[in-house]
């Protein structure tokens, strides 16, 4: 049985696609991938993260995160990093960019299956 590496979050200024496009993914210098920690036992097919994920304030410059996704893989050059899921930011089911500017954080919360971030699964 394959091995899954830690999960991360990552950050995205365009559509990473199913094909993980290369030069999607936020390139800042305050920038890394965070791992999303521990996940719900699923209930009704929907699981959540438990834990609170904080990226690094943002420095240099603003930047306008419009999708989010779950990576096996530390950093942004590992090769041999995969896209396990993405989707866009939304609200009330909208695609709804976010523009961080400088000292902002962008974070995901934990909480229930209404949480920052649920997977529904099929």
């Amino acid at each position: 049985a394959p091995t899954i590496r830690t999960l991360y979050f990552a950050l995205f200024t365009s559509d990473p696609t199913n094909a993980f496009t290369s030069g999607t993914e936020v390139s800042a210098t305050w920038y890394v991938r965070k791992a999303t920690g521990a996940w719900s036992v699923p209930a009704n097919k929907v699981t959540y993260n438990t834990t609170r994920v904080e990226f690094t304030p943002v420095s240099g410059s603003s930047v306008t995160v419009t999708h989010i996704g779950i990576v096996e893989g530390a950093s942004a050059t590992d090769a041999t990093a995969t896209l396990l899921y993405s989707h866009a930011l939304s609200v009330d089911s909208s695609p709804t960019p976010k523009t961080l500017g400088i000292n902002d954080v962008y974070v995901v919360d934990s909480a229930t299956t209404s949480g920052d971030y649920t997977i529904t699964l099929v």
